[in-house]
């Protein structure tokens, strides 16, 4: 008899325990959506942060470009010599009618990747974009160059188009 009670009571027992950790395991709707929201924002905040790392990216394969456009400039009798613009993502050569601009482009990128994802794409799918403009800002000629070599000999072309027509 005693053993029985004993079964009895460690069975109470172990339904107790099996329906508490039930009631716990199964989420309150405010908890289901207070989860939905923090997974999308941990999201937003990751697709943020490699949109920024593209960005820098960015800066730093037009800083290349800009100290190339410095060199050039020096070179220029001081007649002919033109203005440089540092923007955040371009670089800007200004003359007194035109200026041409210069960005840094992916042309494929995988906004949920890491940083070695990143350069893999960077090395894949990076292009300049040199584009001609007039004074209204209306694009002219509009270039793509795929290496920062081939970047600086386009816009070497642009200012000998426009320093000697």
């Amino acid at each position: 008899m005693y053993i029985n009670i004993l079964v009895g009571i460690v069975f109470i027992a172990l339904v107790v325990w099996i329906i508490r950790d039930f009631v716990h395991r199964r989420k309150s709707p405010a908890r289901i959506m207070e989860d939905e929201l923090n997974q999308r924002r941990e999201r937003q905040e990751q697709v943020a942060a490699n949109l920024e790392r593209l960005r820098d990216i960015g800066v730093k394969k037009l800083e290349s470009v800009r100290k190339a456009l410095e060199e050039m400039n020096a070179a220029l009798p001081e007649s002919q010599r033109f203005t440089i613009e540092n923007n955040r993502d371009s670089v800007a050569v200004i003359f007194e009618k035109t200026y041409v601009e210069i960005t840094h482009q992916l042309t494929q990128f995988s906004l949920s990747g890491n940083e070695q994802d990143f350069s893999d794409d960077v090395a894949m799918h990076q292009r300049f974009v040199i584009e001609s403009k007039n004074a209204q800002g209306d694009v002219v000629r509009s270039r793509d160059a795929e290496t920062e070599e081939e970047a600086i000999r386009l816009i070497a072309k642009e200012i000998a188009s426009v320093v000697e027509p």
